[in-house]
């Protein structure tokens, strides 16, 4: 499983990757780190890839993945400014992934992600073979914030609460 995603670094989206161990799954708290590290947060879109492709074009895009939920991209500042991209961005648990919904669902507006989901499927599989059980996230156009200890951050779709993840 390939976690791939559009993060914005320095100021511009780019294309990064995460190992599994990345992943935080639902309802399990994020450990902020003791050091003095600075840990950012940003919401993002979350895709779920569920069949084979590779050079999909953007108007085929939607048969690609099944399902969409809500997510948090963390991200450690300090090693970020120190040019140390793949220590700050892809440390475990650095992906926190709510529950698994229907692709129709109406995302909500705060929501909106930085590219549209069909762009970025296009994008990741010019550069790699997809595959079934790939996750895509997206962040989203929501400023990205500092957590702190004992904060929980939900997300909320129809009235259902899709994300909830606590801050340790």
């Amino acid at each position: 499983m390939k976690i791939v995603g559009f993060t914005y670094l320095n100021g511009t989206l780019r294309m990064m990757m995460k190992s599994d161990s990345s992943l935080l799954n639902q309802r399990k708290p994020f450990f902020l780190p003791e050091e003095k590290e600075e840990v950012l947060c940003t919401p993002c879109i979350v895709i779920r890839i569920s069949r084979l492709g590779r050079h999909i074009r953007e108007k085929f895009a939607v048969r690609y993945y099944d399902a969409v939920t809500l997510g948090l991209d963390f991200r450690k500042d300090a090693l970020i400014r120190e040019n140390q991209h793949v220590e700050g961005l892809a440390f475990d648990d650095s992906l926190s992934v709510g529950r698994w919904c229907e692709t129709e669902m109406q995302l909500p507006e705060e929501w909106e992600p930085a590219m549209p989901i069909a762009t970025a499927i296009a994008t990741v599989s010019r550069h790699m073979t997809i595959r079934t059980g790939d996750i895509l996230y997206i962040d989203t156009l929501q400023p990205a914030f500092h957590p702190t200890r004992e904060q929980v951050y939900t997300g909320v779709i129809d009235g259902q609460e899709i994300l909830y993840c606590k801050m340790k």
